[in-house]
């Protein structure tokens, strides 16, 4: 090669010096989670991609995996802190697939936990060469969206955007993209042999890009047909679209390829999430002022848009005065509910509604197209709510819950209770990987996703040693709703709880509540009693979250308020004196709702009396107390304590591994050995 790459790697040449630093130094440094493998360790276990010497295990992990995938069958399995669940999936499905010459894609619930993908890639690529690239989407990507700030564009109309402006590229008009015009001018050998060369991170290939002044985006897409792993977040499989355009890209079918589901407890929400939707009266009020712009339009059987709108929005307000119950925010719907007052309305048939919907999103698509000539901003109202209104109708009664909510203004909710998309999808696979470190009940997740007759259920425990870590609850208090409301002293004497734990250290310390409300609820007493650095995670503040993250783990004298289920009770790691302490206040059962009430029917139904409470609010709760205790051991030497402090723990004493406590201080104290100098 020539220009900005090395002849030899295709690394990026160092431009102060014009030399390659990976050619002149010899390997990157890789991130090790033990020690590399010798060549004698490597003969007497065989295995010659795993890449360090194997833990208790570890070895297992990758012998069971390879021969589940080899039958053609799913493995789900909960693997412990410490086995290293990374490693052991890419390694037993690269043993499964690589004879195949299948393509392996590693699902990981954000774009940021593919990064550890990438690091155990390069690792095994020491020794064995293997190719991978890690995805992030157009939205993530796009360098020109970052330039002219569309950040509130839905992904389908800049998919729009973005394709009108690689055809005035090429066709050298005005309005084209200069990023990808720079991406055509260097060629994709360049950006697949620096991928290929360096496995980098998403932002790692980002700013390598962004330096070329090429888009990240399309360089990927040229990459990855030649990829044999790409780590891909959730959205890419769950939504049909992303999907098939994904597949279409890389030329395979269900036979073709196989799939690891990072974090796999997070995949039954997320399908869930991803196929449910609404009609507010927000939205309608912005399709409103959308027609006072662009004009009404007369659709089908002379019924206008805004006729259309006026009535949906009347429909909706009439629902929430009428048929939502004191002291509750939503109603369940009855069968057809809107289709029926609609067509009533109209008088019109279920063809018509068809028709008029169909019209609705050719005036917007009609629209956009103007916008997007126009230099506007590229968004249509009118597209959107027609494609609502659209699935609206379509959607089947027996896979979504229809709800009217008086959140947002009013809106119709359609929720959905069966997966059935990522259901299929995963059916039609020649055999996958669902790990996670909390997944039990295993049974649990094969049960609804339809995987129970074609799964094999593992169960591989933490190698690291038990005693180093202590886990409390204590019995003479509880922060459950009910319980703090008839005893008004509860809240007094769990945040002197908290109050004393926190006194008592001076190691860093993480306060997990069972929600944001909890925690607002007890800030300002905490922050008036604990004499110690003080950190809050406030939702929506994804800036302010990291500074704060890297400053308490850099000081390691802090205490850290955030809630389980959030964005630091999972995912993220505290080696060693980054974490000692874990306070859990609460058990974080789900909050009832007509959608959880009918899930639990449905599941007493299907797989027995009680299975529903279980599936729904038990297992749940408990995965994200066991999240929330395992950010205290991620290394062998680490040493922690969790303090519960919810008397209801004691149901989950086993799953938890947790003791009762009288005294959570003393007993603290005495388990790690210091206490607090004043």
């Amino acid at each position: 090669m020539s220009g900005n790459f090395c002849d030899k790697c295709g690394s990026l040449l160092n431009p102060a010096t014009g030399k390659c630093p990976r050619c002149l130094s010899g390997a990157p440094v890789a991130h090790f989670q033990n020690a590399a493998r010798s060549s004698q360790s490597i003969e007497k276990h065989g295995h010659e991609l795993f890449p360090y010497e194997p833990r208790p295990f570890q070895l297992e992990i990758v012998d069971c995996i390879r021969d589940t995938l080899d039958s053609g069958k799913h493995i789900i399995m909960e693997s412990g802190t410490g086995t290293g669940k990374t490693i052991c999936s890419l390694v037993g499905t690269l043993e499964h697939s690589k004879p195949r010459k299948k393509k392996i894609i590693y699902l990981t619930r954000t774009v940021s936990q593919s990064d550890q993908v990438m690091r155990e890639l390069r690792t095994i690529s020491r020794n064995n060469k293997v190719t991978g690239i890690a995805i992030a989407g157009r939205m993530k990507s796009c360098l020109l969206q970052k330039q002219e700030e569309m950040g509130d564009v839905p992904p389908a109309v800049m998919s729009r955007i973005c394709e009108d402006r690689k055809k005035r590229t090429i066709a050298k008009e005005r309005g084209g993209c200069p990023y990808y015009a720079d991406f055509l001018a260097i060629g994709e050998l360049a950006f697949t042999q620096y991928c290929f060369a360096n496995l980098p991170t998403v932002g790692e290939f980002d700013k390598f890009c962004e330096k070329q002044g090429a888009c990240p985006y399309e360089a990927r897409k040229a990459i990855m047909p030649m990829a044999e792993i790409i780590a891909v977040p959730y959205i890419h499989l769950l939504s049909e679209d992303i999907r098939n355009s994904l597949f279409d890209r890389l030329k395979i079918e269900g036979g073709d390829f196989t799939v690891i589901v990072d974090e796999a407890h997070n995949l039954i929400d997320a399908a869930r999430d991803q196929e449910s939707f609404h009609i507010s009266v927000s939205d309608i009020d912005s399709v409103l002022v959308e027609i006072r712009e662009t004009g009404n339009v007369y659709l089908k059987n002379n019924i206008s848009i805004f006729d259309l709108c006026i009535l949906l929005k009347d429909i909706i307000e009439t629902a929430v005065k009428e048929l939502i119950p004191p002291r509750s925010n939503d109603a369940r719907l009855g069968r057809r509910f809107l289709e029926g007052k609609l067509r009533q309305e109209l008088g019109i048939s279920g063809e018509d509604l068809d028709n008029l919907c169909f019209a609705m999103i050719d005036r917007g698509e009609k629209i956009l197209e103007d916008r997007v000539d126009s230099g506007k901003e590229p968004m249509s109202y009118i597209l959107k709510l027609g494609a609502a209104l659209n699935s609206w109708i379509g959607s089947s009664d027996s896979m979504y819950l229809k709800t009217v909510s008086s959140d947002n203004g009013g809106m119709l909710c359609a929720a959905c209770l069966e997966p059935s998309e990522i259901s299929k999808f995963l059916l039609g696979t020649g055999g996958a990987v669902h790990m996670s470190g909390t997944l039990k009940p295993l049974k649990q997740y094969a049960d609804l996703l339809d995987l129970t007759p074609v799964s094999v259920l593992k169960e591989f425990p933490s190698p690291f040693p038990k005693t180093n870590k202590l886990t409390l609850y204590t019995e003479d208090v509880s922060a459950g709703q009910r319980e703090m409301k008839d005893d008004p002293s509860m809240k007094l004497r769990i945040e002197q709880y908290i109050i004393d734990i926190c006194n008592a250290t001076d190691r860093n310390t993480m306060v997990f509540f069972r929600s944001y409300e909890m925690l607002k609820s007890m800030r300002y007493s905490l922050e008036s009693e604990i004499d110690r650095k003080l950190y809050w995670e406030e939702s929506g503040h994804s800036y302010k979250l990291a500074n704060a993250i890297e400053s308490f783990k850099t000081h390691k004298d802090g205490v850290f308020f955030t809630v389980m289920g959030g964005k630091i009770s999972e995912g993220l790691d505290f080696p060693g004196q980054e974490l000692d302490i874990a306070v859990i206040v609460g058990i974080p059962y789900p909050p009832p709702s007509l959608v959880s009430d009918e899930l639990k029917r449905r599941y007493d139904a299907r797989y027995g009396s009680g299975t529903g409470w279980e599936y729904i609010s038990a297992a749940p709760a408990v995965r994200k107390m066991q999240q929330a205790i395992g950010r205290l051991i991620r290394t062998e030497t680490d040493k922690g304590v969790a303090i519960i402090l919810d008397s209801r723990a004691s149901r989950y004493r086993e799953q938890l591994d947790a003791k009762p406590t009288k005294d959570p201080v003393k007993e603290l104290t005495d388990f790690l050995g210091w206490s607090r100098r004043f």
